[in-house]
């Protein structure tokens, strides 16, 4: 329990030096952890979902949801296009 509050402490002084802009990416990060915790992937994005079905022959992609959140993740951390 300490050592979650001296996190915490970390945390909170970190943001302090913070610019608003980056303070509403933070409090977006947050909603967003928040939303993970209360949902998992298959509830979030219903695999019966027709798209879900061309990735049926890829066997890295047994479940079909967070294969294609990884390739998506994927491409938009691409800087050549």
């Amino acid at each position: 329990m300490l050592a979650q509050q001296k996190t915490k402490d970390f945390i909170l002084h970190q943001i302090e030096n913070l610019s608003q802009d980056r303070l509403a990416e933070i409090a977006q990060f947050i909603e967003f952890l928040q939303f993970r915790e209360k949902t998992s992937i298959r509830e979030a994005i219903p695999g019966k979902h027709v798209a879900f079905g061309i990735w049926a022959d890829y066997p890295e992609a047994q479940d079909p949801a967070t294969f294609a959140l990884s390739l998506r993740r994927k491409i938009e951390r691409r800087m050549d296009g």
